[in-house]
C-alpha cells in the first residue's frame, strides 16, 4: 500500500479488458470529510483501455492503494478537450456515482457536471 497523502498528480498503470496494459491520469485531493479522485483520459499516450470503461475497476483498485475511505471518495472522470469542432471532443466532466459492497463498486451511474471545483481541497 503506499503512503496516506493528501495529494498525489500521476499517471496512474491499470490492467485493461484482456489483461492489456491501460493508464490515465490521476489526481488525488483530500479533505477532512472526503477525498476528490479525478481519473483523465489520455487518449493519445493510452495504449489499451479507455478509464471511462474500466471506472469501477481502476476506482477500487486507487481506494486500496492509496488508503481511501471508499464511502467518501468522489471519482470524476475528465474527458479533456480534443482539437475539434465536434461537440462529442469537448472537454467534459462525469461524477461516476457508485456502491461499495465492502470489496468493489457497482451500480455504476454517471451524472454529466459543468465543471470541477476543487476549493477546500488541500495540496
Amino acid at each position: 500500500m503506499e503512503e496516506k497523502k493528501k495529494y498525489i498528480d500521476e499517471v496512474y498503470h491499470f490492467k485493461g479488458k484482456w489483461e492489456m496494459p491501460s493508464l490515465c491520469g490521476l489526481w488525488i485531493r483530500r479533505k477532512e470529510d472526503g477525498t476528490l479522485i479525478i481519473l483523465t483520459e489520455l487518449y493519445e499516450e493510452n495504449p489499451g483501455s479507455s478509464v471511462t470503461g474500466m471506472v469501477e475497476i481502476v476506482a477500487a483498485e486507487v481506494v486500496k492503494k492509496y488508503q481511501i475511505d471508499p464511502s467518501t471518495a468522489d471519482f470524476i472522470v475528465h474527458n479533456p478537450e480534443r482539437s475539434s469542432r465536434y461537440e462529442f471532443f469537448a472537454e467534459m466532466f462525469y461524477r461516476a456515482k457508485m456502491k461499495w459492497n465492502g470489496d468493489r463498486y457497482q451500480d455504476l451511474d454517471w451524472e454529466k457536471l459543468a465543471g470541477v471545483d476543487v476549493t477546500g481541497y488541500e495540496k
